[in-house]
């Protein structure tokens, strides 16, 4: 796995002790293109929903709300992001709860370049194999950047309609709620039913009715077989 791949991509580092996190910035710069820093639940959630970053690497004790829970928020919408866990000894009552976060990888503190290299070889794999989602015969999604294509050809979608739409492809065959919609369009803010169900009607003409389906009462699903 060439690691150089990591200067293209965008790491969130999420750390509160304010010295750790300015001594590893120096070290993950050098690594990757771009390292945006956060020191607690609420500016990461922000930067995580603002800026789309391809990699997470959170600490679990966070002062206030943890890591653990800043991940299981961001879990709810994105399945696939991959995620890094930095720990000190004293968190092992954590990980039993980490570990049905669907997380690539565990650097107990301080960090090492050696574990780093090895956690982020797990993230470029799931990179690389899930940035191309094909929804059908015709119709593929790259999730890298953000690009629907039909037989090869772009198709240019609206923002929003485009921020829903990834939402389907990194959940596929997944039930998505109203609420999970609304945190990650709108960010919690109120918005009527209809605006939503617009978005799902434009889906619909554009990769055909069939490939979005309503689940009865809870939301909807992206039908990829």
């Amino acid at each position: 796995m060439d690691l150089k791949q990591l200067n293209k991509l965008t790491l969130l580092y999420v750390e509160d002790d304010k010295v750790l996190r300015e001594n590893y910035l120096s070290t993950l710069s050098l690594i990757f293109y771009k390292v945006l820093e956060a020191s607690d639940y609420k500016s990461a959630l922000e930067i995580y929903q603002e800026q789309k970053p391809d990699i997470l690497l959170v600490d679990i004790n966070l002062g206030g709300l943890s890591g653990i829970d800043l991940v299981k928020k961001i879990r709810l919408s994105d399945l696939t992001i991959p995620i890094v866990f930095l720990t000190a000894h004293s968190d092992n009552r954590y990980l039993l709860e980490a570990a049905n976060l669907q997380i690539d990888g565990y650097i107990v503190k301080p960090l090492d370049l050696d574990k780093l290299q090895t956690a982020m070889k797990n993230c470029l794999k799931k990179i690389n194999m899930e940035t191309i989602v094909e929804i059908d015969s015709s119709f593929s999604y790259n999730i890298s950047n953000q690009e629907l294509f039909k037989d090869k050809h772009k198709i240019i979608l609206g923002k929003k309609t485009n921020e829903l739409l990834q939402l389907f492809v990194k959940n596929p065959n997944k039930t998505i709620t109203k609420e999970m919609i609304e945190d990650e369009l709108w960010d919690e803010k109120v918005v009527t039913d209809s605006s939503i169900k617009n978005l799902i009607a434009n889906i619909r003409k554009i990769i055909g009715k069939e490939k979005i389906l309503n689940v009865m009462g809870i939301g909807w699903k992206l039908n990829i077989e």
